[in-house]
This record gives structure tokens, C-alpha cells and sequence, in this order.
């Protein structure tokens, strides 16, 4: 069994798995802008522009963000995770195998995005965008819409084509217009707020309700873990060589990470990584996959610190906290 001891030496960022944006063109739908609602006891954030009664009482939600790119980048790890290392998501998409249905789930409290894995090794991906972050939001109804987020990742993609990236004036909004639940109306708006694209995507089905995700608090995590980002993809790209299933066994002062017959050790350090919470004795075993790990990879290259966590059900649960957006977080267990 060889042992290496880490080295912090930087690295060149992971490149990113790129999807061809080849959305079909949509019907065109009416964009309608979206004030507070003081007849509804649901959450809202209003926005700055105003709109008709009546086109506000036909939305049932409404949420506009200003992170697009940000956005666009997230939902790539989210549906990659519907597909191992070995499947290529265009290839397998073309082919007719697609796998990378994805659930909307809209409350007051934001919106859950969630895709999970069809075959074993299980993981599921969730992408938290809390309230906070969002520059206008109505919910009069929580609902789960369920797409293939490659689809909406590609909408986004070809809808922004003609903008800077340094462009912080573009905003995407999402919405729902009742009597037909079975649409999400997509639309991008510049900085004075006028509407630059318009356009509906078709659901696969859509039903009340709401999906739970992971219980955030901190009283649900046994121990958690933080490292510096560069240092979880270093890690990740080096054990991947030797196997698919990783076993961390934590100490005091030092993590043991083993995969078959490789280990590697990291010392405690606020270079290398630091103990967040603990519950319980050392030592403390974490457990995970990465047959997913270009969706590691392209989520942790979107922050600069990345959390492990354990559940009290001895899940284990990867953290991406990305600043304006949300938490990209990947929970398995082996």
C-alpha cells in the first residue's frame, strides 16, 4: 500500500464539461413584469417595474436572478449527475438515452432544483437557491415541475450568446401562468428591466406539492469537514487514477483518504483543511463515489471551499457554497 503526503502546489482550474446548446426554438410567450401582491399571504419580493392586475393575478410564481452565468455553470454538475464518467451526456441525449429529468420544486422559501442517479452507486444532486438571492420573487402555490435540465442548462446557453460576460445587467426570470401548469416561461431582461427574450419550455409533468431537501441545520451533521477547493480537485483527479470508491477516515489531526491499495494524507491546517463541527468520538469514517467526478469537478470550480459532511444516517454529503447563488451539495453513500 503506498502513502503520499499532500502537496499544495497550484493547479490550473478543471475545464469545465461543455453541452452543445442546441435547444429546439420555443413558442414565444408574453413577458410580464411583476410587483408585490398584497391580496396573496405567500412570499414576495417586489420588483421595480410595474404590470396590469390582471397579468399578475395569472402568475402563480414568479422569480427573477441576476446570476445567469452563475446559473448557466451550476446546472451543468446537476444534470451530469444523471450519467457516470463513462456516458457522454450529448452522445447518450442524441442517442434517445436520456436520464436527466431533473425536479423544480418552488416554495415561499425559493427553489430546490434535484436530480438523481437511475443505477447504483446512488447520488443525488441538489442545487438550494434561497429567497435571499433573488432580485424579485412571488409563490402563491408550491409545485414541483419536473424537465431535463440539459435542456434548460442549453436555453440559457444559446440565450446569452450576444452578451459580454462582465454584462451584469442581464437577468433571467422564470415563471408560471395559470390555467396551463405543464410550461415554464423563460426570459431574459437587460439592466432597464425591457424584455430581450421570450419563450416557453415544455414540462414532463408537473403536480402540488414540494420536495424536501437535505436538512441544512447543523444539528443533522455528525462532522463537517472545509478544504480549499484547489485542494479537493488535486485530490479528486489523483484518486480517480486508482479506483471509484473513496474511504476517508478522519482524525484528530489528520485525514486518511483511500482508494484500493492508494492513500493519501492531509494534515490539519488552515492551507489544507479545518474541522467545522464534530459530534461524537474520533475517529469518524466518510464514504463516497466518484464515478460522478466531472460533476465534482465542475461544481468546486465554481467556489473556493468545499465542505464533507457526514449525516447522522452516515450518508455522506459534498458541499460547493457558491457565492450569490446557493449550495451545490451531492449526497451517497456507498
Amino acid at each position: 500500500m503506498s502513502a503520499d503526503s499532500w502537496e499544495t502546489a497550484p493547479i490550473s482550474p478543471e475545464e469545465e464539461v461543455m453541452s452543445e446548446a442546441a435547444a429546439a426554438a420555443a413558442a414565444s410567450s408574453s413577458s410580464e413584469e411583476v410587483v408585490e401582491d398584497t391580496d396573496s399571504d405567500q412570499t414576495t419580493i417586489a420588483s421595480s417595474s410595474s404590470s396590469s392586475a390582471e397579468k399578475r393575478q395569472n402568475l402563480w410564481f414568479y422569480a427573477e436572478l441576476n446570476q445567469v452565468r452563475l446559473l448557466q455553470r451550476a446546472l451543468r454538475p446537476l444534470f451530469q449527475t444523471a450519467y457516470t464518467d463513462r456516458e457522454y451526456p450529448d452522445d447518450m441525449f442524441h442517442a434517445g438515452h436520456i436520464r436527466d429529468a431533473g425536479h423544480l420544486s418552488i416554495s415561499p422559501d425559493g427553489i430546490l432544483l434535484i436530480c438523481t442517479t437511475s443505477f447504483p452507486p446512488h447520488l443525488d444532486a441538489y442545487l438550494q437557491l434561497p429567497l435571499a438571492n433573488f432580485s424579485a420573487f412571488r409563490c402563491r402555490k408550491e409545485r414541483v415541475l419536473d424537465l431535463h435540465l440539459r435542456l434548460l442548462e442549453n436555453r440559457i446557453n444559446s440565450t446569452i450568446d450576444d452578451y459580454e460576460d462582465d454584462d451584469d445587467g442581464i437577468s433571467v426570470c422564470f415563471s408560471g401562468a395559470k390555467p396551463n401548469y405543464n410550461a415554464l416561461l423563460y426570459s431574459l431582461r437587460d439592466r432597464d428591466a425591457v424584455a430581450v427574450h421570450s419563450s416557453e419550455m415544455a414540462l414532463i409533468s408537473s403536480y402540488r406539492g414540494s420536495l424536501g431537501g437535505l436538512d441544512w441545520s447543523d444539528y443533522s451533521y455528525i462532522v463537517s469537514i472545509e478544504m480549499p477547493a484547489q485542494i479537493f480537485r488535486q485530490l479528486i483527479n489523483s484518486l480517480s487514477f486508482y479506483g471509484f470508491e473513496v474511504h476517508a477516515d478522519v482524525t484528530a489531526t489528520r485525514i486518511m483518504f483511500r482508494v484500493v491499495n492508494k492513500v493519501v494524507f492531509l494534515e490539519e491546517g488552515a492551507e489544507r483543511y479545518r474541522i467545522l463541527r464534530e459530534r461524537g468520538q474520533y475517529p469518524f469514517l466518510l464514504e463516497f463515489g466518484i464515478h460522478h467526478k466531472s460533476a465534482f469537478l465542475n461544481a468546486a470550480s465554481l467556489s473556493d471551499r468545499v465542505r464533507l459532511h457526514q449525516l447522522l444516517d452516515l450518508r455522506t454529503v459534498l458541499e460547493v457554497p457558491v457565492n450569490g447563488l446557493g449550495s451545490i451539495m451531492f449526497c451517497s453513500r456507498l
